[in-house]
């Protein structure tokens, strides 16, 4: 029902208010009626003054809440720009009567903004431009009779806009999001118009898209791009999908927008139920689709970051099995005596809010080759799971081959190992708008290689050793390019993402100590970590809207963390087993945990 629709919205935003408000400084919008949050409002009746059924939020508000804003016109001290009847870069605003006439120009909009922070933009913050329908307004009477001129007014206008996104991006503001103009031939006003009207009216809003496009590319501006013509269409293709009873009538019925309170509405709930407020306004649930659609994109790519951040992970608990089997191999192997094992490992593991509970098998031989000296080769398999905190899923299959040497004089150990891993990927990520449940699928591969170095010495006091332990694990991963493709064959939704490279170099210190005592030897260390690698990382990713892509910031990581190791080994028969855990401590960023099982023979 709309009702628990918006109870379950309201929930969700709340709860990842906290989380998500650090993303971003602030958010900023420029605009039209589309984005307007109530700048007519102190000058019409309470209750009003917003383009949808009031008193309900637009996009923005709901935008801005999720990131944990409360976002307010700018002309009452807030960071909303927009103003309904706004055109690019001309007056009278749409239309031509109070109080839209006097609508402040987006040129202005941005002007006024950068004037007032001393034209510096704010490069942590959020930026929004959508803006066009009006000037389409404009010329639509005149476009039948001269299309030429049309044309050109379209063509000087998406010049504009392009030119006002990139001077954002000069002064410092690193994401800005641009929308393209809805369908407004689809609209309840442009059905009105008949059907060569609203068929004017589409060719309209997809040539100034495609102009805005062309412009943006020309200004060499990497801008977010959203698109609320192909969203809209998909929503009016199947309303009942995403919760909507009707996508034709005005929710408001003879009432503008502006002036739309519960009062006006055709029946009761028409806010939830109808996608249009009048001719050309979203209500109430067709803003909150709207700014889940936003949300979606902004989310993805640092989700998608998160495919090259869990097979660091992977190699680090490798590196750890390849370690303690060099140790192992030293301490038990006769002279040019061999070697085999094998290990089973599972655990929990949540980076930034994305967890998996990843399983894995590995199994070697290796060989005394001199006094004190051990040569191996190994091969594991690790599967892992992770689920996103905004919806969907994705598995990788990782198969790696390592070779590994230790060498052993006295109380000194040094081990080093080289790993090198093919990954295989199938991601899900999940979109909701409305009640309507998208699967976006992908399917890229990836690789790994990895070179780990580590040194030890063993303070012997009777049964107890124990001293310190040093190492370094360099890593580089790599995640192919690819598409996505949604389930249900819609395209507003679909990302496409650019290679991925995630550098780590894990230097690490710390503390190990162990206890011969008859067939069983328990062990315990302490180690502290940190990923020198500090540069912040991004991934490029596209919308459907326009192929250029933009650079997002990835998912926070750990760049310092301390690991807690406990485990045993002992003798049964002619064999060696053991149990280890291995958990991540000290991080707000990083959980994971690994308790594994190994069986080592002589042969």
């Amino acid at each position: 029902m709309p009702e628990l629709r918006l109870l379950s919205a309201a929930i969700g935003a709340l709860c990842c208010a906290s989380v998500q408000a650090a993303d971003y400084s602030n958010a900023i919008f420029f605009g039209d009626s589309l984005s307007d949050a109530g700048s007519y409002a102190p000058a019409l009746p309470p209750g009003t003054g917003r383009f949808t059924t009031n008193p309900g939020p637009v996009w923005t508000e709901v935008l801005g809440s999720r990131f944990g804003f409360t976002i307010m016109p700018a002309n009452q001290g807030g960071t909303n720009h927009a103003e309904g009847g706004a055109r690019v870069s001309q007056q009278p605003g749409v239309p031509d009567a109070p109080p839209t006439d006097n609508a402040t120009p987006v040129t202005d909009q941005v002007a006024n903004h950068l004037a007032a922070r001393g034209g510096v933009s704010d490069p942590d913050a959020l930026y929004s431009v959508w803006a066009g329908a009006n000037d389409i307004f404009t010329i639509a009477p005149t476009a039948a009779t001269d299309p030429a001129a049309a044309q050109a007014y379209l063509q000087t206008t998406a010049a504009e806009l392009a030119t006002e996104v990139a001077r954002l991006a000069a002064t410092g503001a690193r994401h800005i999001i641009v929308w393209s103009v809805p369908d407004i031939g689809a609209s309840p006003f442009g059905v009105s118009q008949g059907v060569a009207g609203a068929a004017g009216l589409t060719d309209l809003s997809a040539g100034y898209n495609q102009l805005l496009d062309l412009s943006l590319a020309a200004a060499g501006v990497a801008a977010i791009r959203l698109d609320s013509f192909a969203l809209l269409r998909e929503v009016q293709a199947d309303p009942t999908r995403y919760g909507f009873a009707d996508a034709s009538l005005p929710a408001c019925g003879a009432t503008p927008s502006l002036l739309c309170t519960a009062s006006d509405l055709v029946v009761p709930g028409a806010d939830q139920s109808f996608v249009f407020a009048d001719g050309v306004h979203p209500t109430t649930a067709a803003h909150a689709l709207l700014a889940e659609y936003a949300a979606s994109v902004l989310a993805a790519p640092a989700l998608v970051s998160q495919l090259a951040e869990v097979p660091v992970r992977s190699q680090v608990a490798l590196s750890r099995r390849l370690w303690q089997t060099t140790e192992l191999a030293l301490s038990t192997a006769a002279p040019d005596g061999n070697g085999a094992w094998a290990s089973i490992e599972g655990g929990d593991i949540e980076v930034d809010g994305t967890d998996g509970s990843p399983w894995g098998l590995a199994i070697g031989v290796d060989r005394r080759i001199a006094t004190g000296t051990v040569l191996g080769v190994a091969l594991s398999f690790e599967r892992s799971d992770p689920d996103w905190p905004d919806g969907g899923s994705f598995d990788a299959e990782e198969v790696a081959l390592s070779t590994y040497l230790g060498w052993r004089h006295g109380g000194l150990s040094v081990g080093a190992h080289l790993s090198l891993a093919n990954i295989d990927y199938e991601t899900e990520r999940e979109v909701r708008l409305g009640d309507a449940r998208r699967v976006l699928k992908g399917d890229p591969d990836g690789d790994r290689a990895a070179l780990g170095v580590q040194a030890s010495y063993a303070i012997e006091a009777g049964p107890v050793h124990h001293g310190p332990l040093f190492s370094a694990l360099l890593q580089e991963v790599s995640v192919k390019s690819f598409a996505e493709r949604a389930s249900d064959g819609s395209t507003s939704t679909s990302m496409t993402y650019d290679k991925q490279r995630r550098s780590a170099t894990l230097l690490s210190v710390g503390w190990q100590a162990f206890v011969r005592a008859g067939r069983w030897t328990p062990y315990g260390s302490l180690v502290l970590s940190h990923d020198a690698d500090g540069s912040s990382r991004q991934v490029r990713a596209a919308t459907s809207a326009a192929p250029q892509l933009v650079a997002f910031d990835a998912a926070a990581r750990a760049d310092d963390y301390a690991t807690a190791n406990l485990g045993v080994v002992g003798a049964i028969g002619g064999a060696m087993v053991g149990v280890d855990l291995a958990s991540v401590i000290g991080s707000d960023e990083l959980d994971d945990s690994r308790l594994s099982l190994s069986l080592r023979m002589p042969f």
